[in-house]
């Protein structure tokens, strides 16, 4: 079997990491080759800050919650009120989050979706682990979280389509049984 079919098949969400920093040179590996990610008519107009560190991490979370009891964004709202909420609950060293420019394409949810797999298996073929973790796309445009992604350097003019908790994984989860009933041919 192929590296790429392996990967696929042996990817998995990662949720139990140890505390060992994500360095630079496997975020650097993992962004080149994410750069090859396809979008629609080639805009590339998608975008990744990633937050090292739970301290920084702790922060946003801090920034996720606040911008969840805001009229508007009921959909977290009860699930952010409590003390144990973390975006961050699986306690990853790295949290990447991904936007698109939307005024660049109108697919700008299909080309991030895109970009976080290809980041989830570059991580992957480093030896880092990852779990999509999908709360900040509903508040991407609350003010106050907006200011705050605009400090981080994420740009003003994308909307978030998704995050990466990413690090160096405990142990790696069992392979699920899978449906193997997802197509049909025609001709």
């Amino acid at each position: 079997m192929s590296e790429v079919l392996k990967a696929l098949k042996e990817r998995r969400s990662v949720r139990d990491f140890t505390d060992q920093p994500v360095s630079d040179e496997d975020l650097k590996t993992i962004f080149e080759a994410a750069a090859f990610t396809p979008t629609a008519r080639n805009t590339q107009a998608w975008h990744a800050t990633v937050v090292r560190g739970l301290d920084k991490i702790a922060l946003l979370n801090d920034e996720v919650k606040k911008a969840n009891q805001k009229p508007g964004y009921e959909r977290y709202r009860e699930l952010a009120a409590t003390k144990s909420y973390s975006i961050n609950f699986h306690k990853a060293p790295a949290f990447v989050i991904v936007g698109v420019d939307s005024s660049k394409t109108d697919c700008y949810i299909e080309d991030g979706s895109l970009a976080l797999g290809y980041l989830w298996l570059a991580a992957q073929a480093v030896g880092l682990g990852a779990c999509w973790i999908n709360q900040l796309g509903t508040i991407t445009d609350e003010p106050e979280f907006r200011a705050y992604l605009t400090s981080l350097g994420f740009p003003p003019t994308h909307k978030i389509v998704g995050s990466l908790a990413l690090g160096h994984p405990t142990k790696i989860p069992h392979i699920p049984t899978r449906h193997t009933d997802h197509y049909n041919v025609v001709g």
